[in-house]
């Protein structure tokens, strides 16, 4: 099957964005990040509109703003951790699970990014969340990497998966 998008996932923190970027520049695509473009939009951070909002308005756009972009062909997405929990992903795209340890996750996020993450503030309930949700991102994933590698080495992974299935 050909794919018109690739869409990453996986718990908050684990690269999605960070991966993404570098995978539309090698694979010659547009990169779009979720939560970048609903705090454009919203003019306010992720953490501001929880607070403000609340999480159902949040989960809200972030469905209305998936269903956006899936639209288009040609991106690569990177999704908010929760999108694929509470949200759909059109079945024309190409779901990647960026597959991290909670701790490798928690080790490459600053305090400083940390504290940015509404969901992150307390590392056990953090830990719950993320096993709650790992099983749902497996079962949604086209395709998974073991994400607790050096981000150059799983980004290669992908590409490779990609290039050799010819799936775009």
């Amino acid at each position: 099957m050909v794919y018109d998008n690739i869409v990453l996932i996986g718990f908050m923190g684990s690269g999605k964005t960070s991966v993404g970027r570098n995978l539309a520049r090698q694979l010659f695509k547009e990169f779009v990040d979720v939560d970048t473009m609903i705090e454009e939009e919203q003019g306010a951070s992720v953490s501001e509109i929880f607070k403000t909002k609340g999480e159902a308005y949040f989960r809200n756009l972030e469905q209305d703003c998936i269903n956006r972009l899936t639209q288009k062909k040609g991106q690569v997405i990177a999704t908010g951790g929760g999108l694929p929990i509470y949200s759909s992903i059109s079945d024309k795209s190409l779901i990647i699970y960026i597959n991290a340890d909670f701790d490798v996750i928690l080790n490459r996020i600053s305090k400083r990014e940390r504290d940015k993450r509404p969901l992150l503030q307390d590392e056990d309930r953090a830990r719950t969340l993320f096993n709650e949700r790992k099983d749902t991102y497996k079962e949604l994933a086209t395709f998974s990497v073991d994400a607790n590698q050096k981000i150059p080495v799983f980004i290669h992974v992908i590409r490779d998966f990609i290039l050799d299935r010819r799936v775009l």
